[in-house]
C-alpha cells in the first residue's frame, strides 16, 4: 500500500500496488510522483520504487490525478475541425459563395476567416483545420472579389452607356 502526492499536492491513499500500476498505465502518475510506502517515513520518487524502476511512463512530467491521455488531434476533427471554428465557418461560407451576389459578402467572409482559421492552426497544430482554412481563402476569396469584380464591371459598363 502507498500514499502518493498529486500534482495538485494533496495527500492521496493508500492505494494498492496494482491500482498504482494501473494509474501509471493510464498516464494519471507518472515515475516521478512522489510516493510514500505504508510503514515507510521518507517520500521517494515512483520510479525508485521496487517494481516500478523500470521506464514504463516516458511523459516526466508532474502527476494527473483523473486526468485521461491527452487528446492526438485525430478523429472526427479531421474531417470536421470543430477546435478550429474560423476554418470551419470560412469552409462553408467559400462553398455558399458561389451563389452569385449573395457570394460576395459569403466569399469575403470565408477569405478574412480562412486567414483566421490558418493563423489559429499555425499556433495551434492539434486545432486541424488547414484544409478548410485554405479552401475558405481560395474559394471564398474567388467568389468573393470574382463576383464583386462582375458588378463593379456591370456598373461602370451602364454608367459608360448614357
Amino acid at each position: 500500500m502507498f500514499k502518493i502526492i498529486a500534482s495538485d499536492g494533496k495527500e492521496y491513499g493508500p492505494i494498492a500496488v496494482e491500482v498504482l500500476r494501473k494509474w501509471l498505465a493510464e498516464g494519471r502518475v507518472n515515475r516521478q510522483t512522489q510516493v510514500q510506502a505504508e510503514g515507510a517515513a521518507e517520500w521517494k520518487p515512483l520510479g525508485q520504487v521496487p517494481g516500478f524502476l523500470e521506464p514504463t511512463d516516458a511523459s516526466g512530467g508532474p502527476p494527473v490525478i483523473g486526468a485521461s491521455a491527452p487528446p492526438t488531434g485525430g478523429g472526427v476533427n479531421v474531417i470536421i475541425p470543430y477546435k478550429n471554428m474560423r476554418a470551419l465557418v470560412a469552409y462553408y461560407l467559400a462553398v455558399f459563395s458561389l451563389i452569385p451576389f449573395i457570394g460576395i459578402p459569403l466569399g469575403l467572409g470565408g477569405f478574412v476567416l480562412g486567414i483566421l482559421g490558418w493563423r489559429f492552426r499555425s499556433r495551434h497544430p492539434e486545432a486541424g483545420g488547414a484544409v478548410h482554412a485554405w479552401i475558405g481563402i481560395i474559394l471564398g476569396g474567388l467568389c468573393g472579389f470574382g463576383y464583386l469584380a462582375l458588378v463593379l464591371f456591370g456598373i461602370f459598363a451602364a454608367s459608360q452607356r448614357h
